[in-house]
């Protein structure tokens, strides 16, 4: 499927992170890696989605939920979704709060590159209900009176399928591994 590549620390660098008590790692299986890149996408709700289109970049907070490596997000519209439709590449990012006065090493992240697909809900309803299976939030839309509103709605629904990520959280003893997904 694809391979992990994990940067090692020159001697300086693991001498400040051994002083952290931080253990960085020498190798990850492709495994560990994928497992790791969907716990850290499951705990998680917001990405930092950017597009471009005539050579015009635009970043957009995004709600999103997750089915394994892929992302899916329900999208009025707007600058991001004409984007998608001329440029199909995307990268997306997503970060802990992160505070250096407190913790230095505390910095934990990840960023995602990646194909979009957009379509309308209507388009493809079979699809919609197949991809909204996933999402975390059904019942709670139920418990507040919305799903009828929620479902009315034409939204866009967007798919993004990954082929590099990159991980970074020195404290769980990773920095910029890289995972990237075998040409097809």
């Amino acid at each position: 499927m694809g391979k992990v590549i994990v940067p090692q620390p020159n001697a300086k660098e693991l001498k400040a992170f051994e002083m952290a008590g931080i253990n960085m790692r020498a190798a990850m299986t492709e495994e560990e890696f994928i497992e790791m890149a969907i716990n850290y996408l499951s705990s998680h709700n917001v990405l930092h989605l950017a597009t471009c289109k005539d050579n015009e970049p635009r970043c957009t907070p995004v709600e999103y939920f997750n089915n394994g490596l892929t992302v899916h997000m329900f999208c009025e519209g707007g600058g991001k979704i004409a984007n998608m439709h001329a440029n199909e590449k995307v990268s997306y990012s997503i970060a802990d709060p992160y505070n250096p006065g407190v913790d230095f090493f505390g910095a934990s992240g990840m960023q995602v590159w990646g194909i979009a697909n957009v379509f309308r809900k209507n388009e493809d309803s079979n699809r919609f209900r197949e991809i909204r299976a996933y999402s975390r939030y059904l019942k709670q839309l139920e418990e507040q009176g919305l799903s009828e509103a929620a479902d009315s709605y034409n939204f866009n629904i967007v798919t993004i399928i990954p082929h590099k990520i990159r991980r970074l959280c020195y404290r769980e003893g990773l920095r910029n591994v890289i995972w990237k997904r075998d040409a097809q």
